[in-house]
């Protein structure tokens, strides 16, 4: 989706659209992220550095990753994302080698001369190599990266979403209980000096976005929640309890088999079933997890039940290497 083809408000709907589907029961950090993020999109062409944002907090199953994955799918900003606390080695070598490598890491450097509008996702930031963080830190303060050529690679509408744990207890409880998102952003920072986290890259962040804890109870109710809101989006209804159990405590504990691929991200796969229930001339479903996706089953409506078993049976479609669509 082109960034100029939409207006302020209508983008910022869409990244909360998208990033509610990928990052449950975190509303507040999502709004705020996307008013953030619109911001910056709006004023790049005006700005002389990057967008620096980071996200700290609980990070059950990755939950870090979906601002930035929400933000992909809003505007199809692609760029990097390199673990920089993973044993590949996702340092000054694979970040900035001048040549397109052909290992599963991208040169950042390669990406932004491909795209000046990329976005990048760092993860785990305060374990990046000191050299590293000086090389990148100089990068957003001058807009712009030196190639080997000298040539110089502007980063004014590049977005770098930097990822961290450290302190995340402790900042998901204050989420909790602070709604004022820039008495949070300064909370937050306070909490990471702290407990550690390098003060000279802080002065590098725009924005801090904290995402709150989660009693097991909440993560369920909020997973229901959002899944009922999916199911009403194709203007169906849900039968009272109609989510089958085993989607639920996959929310509290994704290593519960079988694993349903389809029920937390991405769930554009459920979608397509929904909108084919409704194509069908369903008006009540209940979903029902088997052989490892959610199935949308037609409730008290017999003669519409035979028209929907297609649903039950449907599979992903492949990309032509054989991966499945939207993983």
């Amino acid at each position: 989706m082109s960034t100029r083809s939409l207006t302020v408000d209508e983008a910022m709907r869409e990244l909360i659209t998208q990033s509610r589907k990928l990052l449950i029961g975190q509303d507040a950090a999502v709004a705020a992220f996307a008013a953030e993020i619109c911001r910056h999109i709006a004023f790049s062409p005006l700005q002389r550095r990057p967008g620096i944002f980071l996200v700290a907090g609980p990070n059950f199953d990755d939950d870090h990753l979906g601002l930035p994955f929400g933000l992909a799918a809003t505007f199809s900003k692609t760029g990097g994302r390199y673990e920089l606390a993973s044993s590949h080695g996702e340092d000054l070598g694979h970040v900035f080698t001048p040549q397109s490598s052909r290992t599963e890491v991208r040169s950042l450097l390669h990406s932004a001369r491909d795209n000046p509008a990329a976005m990048f996702v760092l993860q785990d930031i305060d374990k990046a190599h000191p050299k590293l963080l000086k090389t990148l830190m100089t990068a957003w303060s001058q807009g712009f990266i030196d190639d080997e050529g000298g040539e110089k690679i502007p980063l004014a509408e590049a977005i770098f979403v930097l990822t961290t744990e450290v302190a995340r207890d402790a900042i998901g409880q204050i989420a909790r209980s602070e709604p004022d998102p820039d008495r949070l952003h300064v909370e937050c920072l306070k909490l990471l000096v702290d407990a550690g986290f390098p003060a000279s890259l802080l002065k590098s962040i725009d924005t801090a976005f904290a995402l709150r804890t989660l009693s097991a109870g909440e993560a369920v109710l909020e997973h229901y929640r959002s899944i009922a809101e999916q199911v009403a989006a194709h203007d169906l209804i849900l039968e009272e309890g109609g989510i089958d159990g085993r989607i639920l405590a996959h929310s509290m504990d994704s290593s519960n088999e079988p694993t349903p691929e389809d029920a937390l991200l991405p769930r554009d796969e459920l979608d397509a079933r929904l909108a084919q229930a409704k194509a069908a001339g369903v008006h009540t479903v209940r979903l029902v997890l088997g052989e490892g996706i959610i199935t949308v089953v037609p409730v008290g409506e017999p003669l519409a039940q035979d028209a929907t078993n297609p649903l039950a049976d449907a599979q992903p479609a492949s990309t032509p290497d054989g991966e499945t669509a939207g993983q």
